[in-house]
């Protein structure tokens, strides 16, 4: 069920209907072929809903559908083989004559042989279809089942939540609250026992890493614990990979090559003598303790070492010898109820949930008071209208009693995917090709789901925006689950259960695991293979290779290595991903792949690429970053001209060849290398190449001091969201040299035409504010930088300001300016003077800037005394009307802020401070709405703000107030609500 056919055979008509209007298929002679076909796909497609539905329930169906699949599978091939083959013939095709000549004399005599065969195998795979296709059509099963129309491809009346780092807003009832100050009562508490074990168990989607989140965040773990780790175990956990984590959260550096006997003596000698909390989530063998972990950790006589487990299974508790079991409750109705409502009604709607109470409590029985239950089910209702029939639809579904399904994946969890539009299920199962716990990251599934068609095109929206509201989606439905604090990157993890659920269902075409559990598969007909085991050779049953079908093959992490042959004896790849050191080259048959969309060969050790690889016409993405011996691409990379995204970040390639400005497709370039002039040898390009690349939306660009031409290119790539620009740091540059005059007089060019942020030497910032689309922007180490003013917003005079600057930036770190002394974003403020102080006609005009910015940080910009202020002459300013994080790092001249009415969040981080800063009762006084600060200072400033010191009268306002300071002791702080009173003091 991986290919959802509904979603296949929709997206195959549109790809039939744009061949039969091209040249391509005039010129193949296969038009009608290829139009019989559509006309077939599009009878079949009505009835493609309710066969999905039923195939788990009625075999028969089921078999139907496999046959299709077996089809639409080859029609997706030859349409592909028509696209890559038949361009050759366009491009053989001479213009029409006045005359038409002998059609010897057309095309060269080979050229022409190869045409007719071209012409007849493509025939003949058309015709074979069409009668496969007329024998299903024909078959009585699709008379009896019932025809609906297409799915709508997304429902977008629905407002994707934030979340904060607790991920709060999911949690509801006193229970959890109460277990986890009983539970770090326990953890915390002083004895003479050096180090203990804990465990929460519970059933999956119970709530038990919920509650050991919040045990972990808990300022008194904060407060107590030296070293703190987190790490999540699964059922085919790495011992290696375990090792390191633990040793990284130590603040240690180990080697990546260290094995297992050289990482246990490190990890003692990282916790020796300090406390230590650690967290083992989702434990399913006792030997990650009693073998890996125990030894080491006792070993090191460590002070006070805290092991909290979360297992399903109780047993594996007792025989880690727990000193304490913590057994997670069911939720009761009421609860239950209460957190489906917050997910159900996103915006509020007290009068409906009264009215849909009793059908709700309805719902909520049926989950049993499985929290992971009843948020999805919310979810699903967030998407429907709020009215008793779609809500009685949803508490009536056969989902809630369907025994062909495992128990724990029926009724909320099923129902949750049945719900899906069919482009979502297709998204929802692949991600069933990676391990437990794994990182999905938006760039790259997004990108994987381009390369395997499941993209359906919106208007003029390029793909991987459509599929980043895929991805979205899935998210506001809790079938994602975002991790917090990861406002740019958006990485999001599946509850193991979601994941056993999307391996159930594509059982059938997808398989993860290892080398050994491939030949125990039941199915030939494998079409997407995921494979992560140490130490072995990829062995892919012969069964497999035979039949011919496989389009996806994954290799992830610490990989084993490929054989030369295999490749060759899979012609369907569209998705090769190969990660790790164990691949050292790849062989010259991969340019035989040409359905191939991705081709992922980061963390490899491969010297060189075939050149063959040009003959991948249909390449959408290449990946070769972190390849540490890789130091150029081959020429025919620029004629790659489907190409979208090209990887090279922290790769050893000195060169982008020139031409790559033909690939008018790209939209992702990481790692951009100006090339060197003065090297003929290199290849290598100017920015000037990036001309023509009008859809660029992310672009780093290295060595910048090699810039001779074409910086002021950017300025016209209207869809760029994020620029990174480097200049070669010292250590890489040959013996170490400082940059020459020349070089420097590059990089003072490139400033004046792009004018780069990162950079010492730069005295203005550049005008970003004309970068419409940028969401995320960095400046640091100008040194020389003074002011920042209207320049920066785009704008050449202070009258010319724009209404609207920074339109969708969300996230500002602003860090390493010692001499940044004002920030102005309002104009010169002498606009009154040209006007006698009268203001224009329709005046007061608002200029809004940095409109959706959330997320602020300044760090070790000393001299900067206030934020933008907020009126300037005949205008008003609103600045950052939307922020609700801010974090001020060693600033300590700020004295003014103000108009900061969304900020929720505030850090002040800075041991120099004497007293809390004058301007803090301005952001809260008044306020309505939560506000939280954390403060790190030196002790003497603490010790001001307790409750007898002469800072307490600002602190005791504060909505929320936790202030830190280390100390030789350890870790001292204040923590203070205000509603609820409470006030706590440790290490004072």
């Amino acid at each position: 069920m991986a290919m959802v056919l509904d979603a296949f055979v929709r997206r195959c008509i549109e790809t039939l209907a744009a061949a039969i209007g091209n040249k391509l298929a005039v010129v193949i002679e296969v038009k009608d072929e290829l139009d019989n076909l559509r006309r077939r796909l599009e009878r079949i497609s009505y009835v493609l809903k309710d066969a999905e539905r039923r195939r788990i329930q009625d075999s028969a169906i089921s078999n139907w559908l496999n046959e299709l699949k077996d089809v639409m599978y080859d029609a997706d091939d030859i349409i592909d083989h028509c696209r890559a083959e038949g361009g050759t013939l366009l491009d053989d095709q001479p213009p029409a004559p006045q005359t038409p000549p002998p059609v010897c004399c057309i095309f060269p005599l080979v050229s022409c042989f190869a045409g007719v065969k071209l012409r007849y195998e493509i025939g003949n795979r058309v015709r074979s279809l069409n009668k496969r296709l007329d024998a299903i059509s024909r078959d009585e099963l699709m008379h009896k089942l019932e025809r609906s129309s297409p799915d709508v491809v997304l429902n977008r009346g629905v407002n994707l939540r934030q979340t904060d780092p607790l991920l709060e807003q999911d949690i509801v009832g006193n229970e959890i609250n109460d277990a986890t100050e009983d539970l770090v009562d326990f953890l915390t508490r002083r004895n003479d026992i050096n180090c203990c074990l804990c465990a929460i168990t519970g059933m999956g989607g119970i709530g038990k890493t919920t509650l050991a989140q919040k045990i972990f965040n808990d300022p008194k773990t904060q407060d107590i614990f030296q070293v703190r780790a987190w790490v999540c175990v699964t059922q085919k956990f790495s011992e290696i990979e375990l090792l390191k984590q633990i040793i990284r959260e130590s603040r240690m550096n180990y080697r990546e090559d260290m094995t297992k006997a050289e990482l246990q003596p490190m990890l003692r000698d990282a916790v020796r003598g300090k406390s230590l909390f650690l967290v083992l989530d989702d434990v399913w063998q006792a030997d990650v303790w009693v073998d890996l972990l125990r030894n080491p950790i006792l070993q090191s006589g460590v002070a006070n070492g805290r092991i909290l487990v979360t297992t399903r299974d109780e047993n594996i508790a007792h025989q880690m010898g727990s000193a304490r079991i913590h057994r997670v409750k069911l939720l009761p109705d009421d609860s239950g109820w209460e957190l489906l409502c917050k997910k159900a009604f996103v915006s509020g709607g007290e009068e409906d949930m009264e009215n849909l109470k009793d059908v709700g409590f309805d719902i909520v029985s049926r989950c049993k008071g499985l929290p992971l239950a009843i948020k999805t089910v919310g979810s699903l209702l967030a998407t429907k209208q709020r009215g008793r029939r779609e809500w009685e639809k949803v508490a009536r579904s056969d989902a809630w009693s369907m025994s062909e399904l495992p128990e724990q994946l029926r009724g909320a969890l099923y129902l949750s995917y049945e719900d899906l539009p069919s482009h979502l299920k297709q998204c929802f199962l692949y991600c069933s090709l990676f391990p437990e716990d794994y990182v999905l990251r938006k760039e790259s599934l997004v990108r994987l789901w381009c390369a395997e068609g499941f993209v359906r095109s919106q208007g003029d929206s390029a793909m991987e925006d459509v599929a980043e509201e895929y991805w979205k989606e899935l998210q506001r439905r809790s079938l994602l689950q975002p991790l917090p604090n990861s406002l740019v990157e958006s990485p999001c993890v599946m509850h193991d259960l979601l994941r056993s659920l999307a391996q159930f269902l594509s059982r059938d075409e997808c398989f993860y695991g290892d080398a050994d559990g491939i030949k125990s598969t039941p199915t030939s007909k494998l079409r997407r293979l995921s494979v992560r085991k140490e130490g072995e050779t990829v062995a892919i049953p012969e069964s497999v290779i035979q039949k011919k079908c496989l389009r996806t093959l994954m290799v992830l992490k610490t990989p084993p290595a490929v054989e030369d042959k295999l490749l060759a004896r899979l012609p369907r790849l569209r998705v090769l991903l190969l990660n790790g050191r164990g691949i050292q080259s790849i062989p010259d048959s991969i340019g035989n792949l040409t359905h191939l969309r991705y081709l992922d060969l980061r963390k490899t050790d491969v010297s060189s690429l075939p050149e063959s690889i040009e003959r991948l016409r249909n390449l959408l993405t290449l990946n070769v970053m972190d390849c540490r011996y890789l130091r150029s691409l081959p020429r025919g990379v620029t004629r790659l001209l489907n190409l979208r995204r090209l990887g090279l970040f922290n790769s050893a390639v000195c060169n982008v060849p020139k031409g790559i400005g033909r690939l008018q497709h790209l939209n992702d370039i990481s790692g951009f290398i100006v090339g060197d002039e003065e090297d003929d040898r290199g290849g290598g390009c100017d920015l000037e190449e990036l001309n023509s690349l009008h859809e660029l939306r992310k672009l780093s660009i290295f060595n910048l001091e090699r810039v001779s031409n074409g910086a002021s290119v950017l300025f016209h790539k209207n869809h760029l969201t994020r620029l990174g620009l480097r200049c070669t740091p010292y250590s890489r540059r040959l013996g170490g040299t400082p940059y020459t005059e020349e070089e420097i007089r590059r990089i003072g060019r490139v400033f004046d035409e792009l004018r780069p942020p990162p950079c010492e030497l730069c005295q203005q910032l550049p005008p970003l504010g004309r970068l419409p689309e940028l969401k995320y922007l960095h400046i640091g180490a100008a040194s020389a930088l003074v002011s920042i003013g209207h320049e920066f917003l785009g704008d050449e005079t202070p009258k010319a300001a724009s209404t609207v600057v920074f339109p969708k930036l969300k996230i500002f770190r602003i860090e390493d300016m010692p001499n940044w002394e004002t920030w102005n974003l309002g104009g010169s403020g002498d606009d009154d003077d040209d006007d006698g102080g009268q203001e224009h006609y329709g005046a007061p005009q608002t200029l809004l800037r940095l409109p959706r910015l959330e997320d602020l940080a300044l760090r070790n910009c000393p001299r900067l005394s206030a934020l933008p202020t907020g009126t300037n002459g005949v205008r008003k300013v609103r600045t950052f009307p939307a922020l609700s994080r801010l974090t001020i790092h060693d600033c300590s001249a700020l004295a003014y802020m103000e108009n900061l009415d969304a900020l929720e969040c505030l850090k002040l981080v800075d041991e120099s401070m004497e007293h809390l800063p004058s301007w803090l009762p301005g952001l809260f006084q008044g306020r309505q709405s939560r506000f939280k600060m954390d403060a790190f200072c030196n002790l003497r400033l603490l010790k001001r703000c307790l409750d007898d010191g002469p800072d307490w009268p600002i602190v005791r306002e504060i909505p929320v107030a936790n202030i830190y300071s280390d100390t030789v002791n350890g870790r001292a702080s204040l923590h203070y609500v205000k509603e609820p009173f409470s006030y706590r003091t440790t290490n004072i």
